[in-house]
């Protein structure tokens, strides 16, 4: 599996938002091209795949989740549109009724999968995982790991995300060491540390007045920041 060294992180504050978000990485990614969608009951997954869909030339209005029948194809002019739920797959093989291999190499097709850590040994190597997070009502954060060999086309994504829909590229440092343990750092979503233990642990020491900082702030500091 390929190993990304950077990802990117944006949020959303409205459903039209996760919908742009999701527009914007149809139109930029070119196909074949496979999305592993992971997040909470409401966290936006089935809402960015309309945009997804609206990124396409296809009727969002036709995305809805397709938890119980797993796969629902969405076909246009020249392309087609897989949306699939792992959420009830009990194992990759029933994978095999669906005929995911096929869907795999059909290259005017994108794919979509929700739950997608549930056939974890089935994903391809070459795709783009997006985590979502529900941060309160309509708020959506993303984080998104782009892990194509083709370094133009994740240069691309980037510079698409960061222009219209507020992302941040940041770079992966795989021996970072988590400030409050000082193991190393692999969940990249509680980055710099390595836990959210570890860094509740670090606010409290803040709270406790164990932490202090070491001189007074200045004038220039606060125009710095």
């Amino acid at each position: 599996m390929s190993e990304p060294d950077r990802f990117i992180r944006t949020e959303t504050h409205d459903e039209d938002g996760t919908e742009r978000l999701g527009e914007v990485l149809a139109e930029t990614c070119a196909r074949p091209v496979f999305l592993a969608l992971e997040g909470d009951l409401g966290s936006g997954k089935t809402r960015l795949a309309r945009g997804l869909a609206r990124g396409l030339g296809l009727d969002p209005n036709e995305i809805a989740s397709p938890t119980f029948v797993i796969h629902v194809e969405h076909r246009g002019n020249d392309v087609s549109f897989s949306h699939l739920d792992a959420y009830r797959l009990k194992d990759d093989e029933e994978l095999e009724g669906i005929g995911f291999q096929e869907l795999l190499t059909d290259t005017d097709r994108l794919v979509a999968v929700e739950w997608a850590s549930r056939i974890e040994s089935a994903l391809p190597s070459e795709r783009i995982d997006i985590r979502l997070t529900h941060r309160g009502q309509d708020h959506r954060g993303f984080t998104i790991f782009d892990r194509r060999r083709d370094e133009p086309a994740r240069r691309r994504l980037e510079a698409a995300l960061e222009a219209r829909c507020g992302g941040r590229t940041i770079p992966i440092h795989h021996d970072h060491r988590c400030p409050t343990c000082d193991r190393s750092v692999t969940d990249d979503a509680s980055r710099p540390f390595c836990s959210p233990r570890c860094q509740l642990a670090d606010l409290s020491h803040w709270f406790g007045g164990e932490y202090s900082i070491s001189r007074p702030i200045e004038l220039d500091d606060e125009l710095m920041d």
